[in-house]
């Protein structure tokens, strides 16, 4: 790109020498226009533009984005009998594009048409000054031949320019790319420790951490302190936005804390290699990632060197045989292909087969129960006693019901510790935990009482239909 705006560079420099070669006045007449429109390009070639092109690409970015979002979402559009429009999203975004090309072209507009008069006015200068020169001239047939030439030959100068104007685009638009590409490359990974000091115990604890994630101006954790002792479990309940999913996060160093310190075994997490440290850790995490390969590699993918008869076993702890029953090749089969795909429930048990087959000592639980309906959820709920068993659990969860026996329950709002303790002593304290569990008592007996209410209706009806018949 570099080399063909170069080399319309000097192609043009090259035909502005040949111009004065035969005929200095006409090489100077057809020399104005192609100055006028020199000057004209400058406006759509300047730092302005460069910025309008990273808005047309930020832009553009943003549209394409919202657009596989809307795709993706297409189902629960045409379940609710919806349009585009209400995916607010993916409507905006196509505005803004709108709006930006609008905007750009009504901006370009003015110095385009000034460029293309310029460019095209040469034959305006050169006709009258043909006409007139030719007169004077000592040999007006060597003049009419050079005249001739210019006639011919100045046109192509044009074309030249054009090719400048838009190789100059073209790199802008490289140069874009180019910045954003480097933004990625220049990310610096987490510093690792020299001399890294080995883990031996599996207790975690916050002491005054605070976070606050790259580019916001609100703390996700304001001076968090906190204790989950060896082979305890720890839930963490609160607010959706309230710091839970990001004190998770802390633990394997997704992020470094801006203050305070994490410490696993007494051990500062920067002081740990990061193979240790992710040696030390399973997640299981409310989104779960499947892999297009068989959902045997997809469990052992936690263990590259685990043998057959340890994955099945995993498998098997995570309640995964009735998974493996109905798919045509069994454990072989290649979620994603041939219309191969598992509920969120089902994928949450392989990926609960994958971390019990890690055997890390610490368990990272985030709303692992989210998408299971309640068959799921309980055969979930049997593989979580295999998982957790002897481990330091940290378990993030709406469900009240998941973390009533846990060793400790701390309430997070706002980047904030509101309280902790065990169930019973939340519940006497009378506050945030409080209110939740008697909201989560009264929506359990409206599920009861609408269930009455339906089981009553069917029988009414029976009722009804054996009168008829």
């Amino acid at each position: 790109m570099c080399t063909h705006l170069a080399g319309a560079i000097v192609r043009t420099i090259a035909m502005i020498v040949l111009l004065f070669n035969f005929d200095w006045r006409l090489g100077l007449l057809s020399l104005v226009p192609m100055i006028l429109g020199f000057f004209s390009m400058r406006k759509m070639m300047g730092k302005e533009i460069e910025e309008s092109m990273r808005q047309y690409e930020n832009a553009l970015e943003e549209m394409n984005n919202e657009a596989v979002e809307y795709i993706r979402g297409i189902p629960v559009v045409k379940t609710f009998n919806q349009t585009v429009f209400s995916f607010e999203n993916f409507h905006k975004s196509i505005m803004k594009y709108k709006n930006w090309a609008v905007n750009f072209t009504i901006t370009m507009r003015p110095p385009m048409c000034k460029f293309t008069v310029a460019i095209n006015s040469i034959f305006a200068l050169l006709i009258p000054a043909g006409i007139l020169l030719i007169g004077t001239a000592v040999n007006p047939q060597k003049f009419l031949s050079d005249f001739i030439f210019y006639i011919i030959f100045t046109p192509i100068i044009t074309i030249v320019m054009n090719k400048i104007m838009f190789s100059s685009e073209d790199l802008m638009m490289a140069r874009d790319g180019a910045r954003r590409i480097n933004a990625i490359l220049q990310e610096k990974p987490l510093e690792e420790c020299e001399f890294p000091n080995i883990v031996r115990k599996s207790d975690i604890k916050f002491n005054h951490v605070t976070f606050t994630y790259p580019g916001s101006d609100r703390k996700a954790l304001d001076d968090i302190s906190l204790e989950i002792k060896q082979g305890s479990t720890v839930a963490l309940l609160g607010p959706s936005g309230g710091g839970k999913t990001t004190i998770a996060s802390l633990i394997p160093r997704f992020f470094d804390v801006d203050s305070g310190e994490i410490t696993i075994g007494g051990i500062n997490v920067k002081n740990i290699s990061n193979e240790d440290l992710m040696n030390h850790v399973s997640f299981v995490f409310q989104n779960t990632n499947l892999f297009k390969t068989s959902l045997y590699e997809n469990i052992k993918f936690s263990k590259q060197d685990a043998t057959k008869e340890e994955v099945i076993n995993a498998a098997k702890a995570a309640q995964c045989e009735e998974i493996f029953d109905k798919m045509p090749d069994g454990i072989n089969t290649v979620v994603g292909s041939s219309g191969v795909y598992l509920s969120g429930g089902e994928a949450q048990r392989i990926a609960l087969a994958r971390a019990i087959l890690k055997d890390a000592p610490i368990v990272l639980l985030d709303e692992a129960t989210a998408f299971a309906d309640p068959e799921n959820e309980h055969k979930i709920q049997k593989a979580f006693e295999v998982l957790t068993k002897n481990k330091t659990v940290l378990m993030i969860a709406h469900r009240l019901s998941t973390v009533k026996n846990a060793d400790k329950i701390i309430v997070i709002e706002d980047g904030q510790i509101k309280e902790s303790g065990t169930h019973e002593e939340l519940l006497s304290q009378n506050n945030l935990y409080a209110k939740m569990w008697e909201d989560y008592k009264k929506s359990i007996s409206w599920k009861v009482k609408d269930n009455k209410n339906i089981k009553n209706k069917l029988k009414s009806n029976l009722r009804e239909e054996s009168k008829v018949m």
